[in-house]
């Protein structure tokens, strides 16, 4: 009938559950791609890494020394726009 509960399983195949689980999944795959290319030093700081809508490439780093650190490693990334943010306290 129409009350019976929907699945998890159902929800995270279609919908918008569905779309937010390829968006994290994308975004895994990319903050890896990025990891394998930084210094092993810089990788194991780095929190998120995505593009955005800009075509800017988002690095997240765990604290603001890191992200200055990071900033002497940009040539080894694919993308000519990159923005470095730092995670917030608590998170």
């Amino acid at each position: 009938m129409g009350n019976e509960p929907t699945h998890l399983s159902e929800l995270l195949r279609r919908g918008s559950l569905a779309e937010l689980k390829r968006e994290a999944e994308r975004r895994r795959r990319e903050t890896a791609e990025i990891r394998r290319l930084l210094p092993v030093d810089e990788a194991a700081h780095l929190v998120n890494a995505a593009t955005n809508e800009a075509g800017e490439l988002v690095l997240l780093m765990d604290t603001p020394v890191w992200a200055a650190r990071v900033r002497y490693c940009l040539g080894v990334l694919p993308n000519k726009k990159i923005r470095i943010g730092v995670q917030p306290a608590g998170r």
